[in-house]
C-alpha cells in the first residue's frame, strides 16, 4: 500500500528586502511628480492672477485718463514727462457770461500728468485751492508754472499708476490750437510684470481758445 507523500505550500507573507525598495523608490519618484506638476499649476494660476492684478491697474490708470480727456477742451502743453489738460468746470448754457467764463481759463481747471521716473509712478496734479479762479492767457509757461505752485505747497498730487520704470509722452511736435492726441507710452518695472503698453486717447471735440488764431 502506497501511502501518499503530503504536500507543502509555502505562502508569502510579504515583501523581500529588495521589493520594498523598490516599491518605496517607485512611490518617491510618482509623488514627486505630483508635486512637481501641482507646483507647476500653482505657479501658473500665481502668474495669471498678478497679469490680471497689473491689467486691472492699468485699466484703472487709463479710466481716469480717459474721463479727463473726455472732459478736456484742449491739450495746453506736452513735453516728454509732463502734460497740461484744460478741463472747464461750467457746464456750458449759451449765455453771454457763461461764454466768456467758459472762454477763460482757470487756475481750478489745470490738470497736469507726470512721469516721475525717480518715483516710479505716474500721477496727476491740481491746484489744492478748488476755488482758485485765477486766468491765465493760453501762452502761459504751464511747464514753470506748475513749477511755482509746487514750490509753494499748492498742488495736490494723486498717483495715477505705480511701477512706472520708463514712461514718456509720445509727439513730434505740438500745436495746442491743432493736437488733439495723448499718448503715453510706458514699461512697467520687473516687480509689477515688466510689460509695454500705451495709455491715453483722443479729445472727441476740441475747442479751440479764443487765443487760437
Amino acid at each position: 500500500m502506497m501511502r501518499k507523500q503530503p504536500r507543502f505550500s509555502t505562502r508569502r507573507l510579504g515583501f523581500t528586502l529588495v521589493e520594498l525598495l523598490v516599491s518605496i523608490t517607485v512611490t518617491a519618484i510618482i509623488a514627486a511628480s505630483v508635486a512637481a506638476t501641482v507646483s507647476a499649476v500653482a505657479v501658473g494660476m500665481q502668474g495669471q492672477d498678478d497679469a490680471a492684478q497689473e491689467v486691472a491697474r492699468l485699466a484703472r490708470g487709463q479710466a481716469r485718463i480717459a474721463d479727463h480727456l473726455f472732459r478736456a477742451r484742449m491739450i495746453l502743453s506736452q513735453s516728454t514727462t509732463v502734460a497740461t489738460l484744460w478741463l472747464p468746470s461750467e457746464t456750458f448754457d449759451g449765455s453771454p457770461t457763461n461764454a466768456t467764463e467758459y472762454d477763460t481759463i482757470h487756475g481750478n481747471e489745470l490738470r497736469w500728468y507726470v512721469v516721475d521716473r525717480a518715483n516710479r509712478v505716474i500721477s496727476m496734479q491740481r491746484v489744492s485751492n478748488t476755488l482758485n479762479r485765477t486766468v491765465y492767457p493760453l501762452a502761459t509757461d504751464w511747464a514753470a508754472l506748475r513749477t511755482t505752485l509746487a514750490a509753494s505747497g499748492s498742488l495736490v498730487t494723486t498717483t495715477v499708476l505705480e511701477g512706472v520704470l520708463e514712461g514718456t509722452f509720445r509727439f513730434t511736435t505740438f500745436n495746442p490750437c491743432a493736437d488733439r492726441r495723448l499718448v503715453l507710452d510706458i514699461q512697467l518695472d520687473d516687480d509689477h510684470g515688466g510689460m509695454n503698453f500705451e495709455l491715453g486717447g483722443i479729445i472727441d471735440a476740441l475747442q479751440r481758445h479764443s487765443d487760437c488764431q
